[in-house]
């Protein structure tokens, strides 16, 4: 699949239901890196993989904005859990050296 094509399907996919237990996975797999580092990681990996496929971060955060909503859907958990682990787990824990 060319970088192209995953920019066209990123920008005209409006199914939000696929990305709940990925984002949730991305989550939980750095638990074990430094707080302030996670969110720092997180963003840094989001910009660099939107420029790589010639997408706006600032477009891209925008959009993740408006699909929030539809993300936090009835019956779902995983946005919570990880507005849970920002507020909780995040700030209870020490930094790594």
């Amino acid at each position: 699949m060319s970088l192209a094509s995953v920019a066209d399907r990123v920008r005209l996919s409006s199914t939000v239901s696929n990305l709940r237990d990925p984002a949730f996975e991305l989550l939980r797999r750095n638990e074990t890196i430094n707080p302030s580092d996670q969110v720092r990681a997180l963003l840094l990996t989001a910009v660099v993989v939107c420029q790589g496929c010639g997408l706006d971060p600032h477009e891209e955060v925008a959009r993740t904005l408006r699909m929030l909503r539809q993300a936090e859907g009835p019956f779902t958990y995983h946005v919570q859990a990880i507005r849970d682990y920002a507020a909780g787990e995040l700030t209870r824990k020490q930094p790594q050296q």
